[in-house]
């Protein structure tokens, strides 16, 4: 099990160095369309927050998962 990082630099610069690059595209799109949300670690992830959950995602061997909760989507 790997330890949970304290923020979400953190988690980005433990990930695997082939999807720090896309984590960093997908975390500046989310702060892009969202300015106003809030930043943190929830479930081990980054997870952001605006008026509710808007948006979490996680890095894995081979994919990224970005997770929508309802009722943003």
């Amino acid at each position: 099990m790997r330890k949970v990082p304290k923020d979400v630099d953190s988690y980005i610069s433990e990930a695997p160095k082939e999807l720090r690059g896309k984590l960093k595209e997908l975390r500046a799109a989310i702060r892009t369309t969202a300015p106003g949300a809030e930043e943190r670690i929830s479930y081990g992830m980054p997870y952001y927050s605006y008026k509710g959950r808007l948006a979490y995602f996680a890095a894995y061997k081979n994919h990224i998962g970005l997770y929508v909760p309802t009722p943003v989507i």
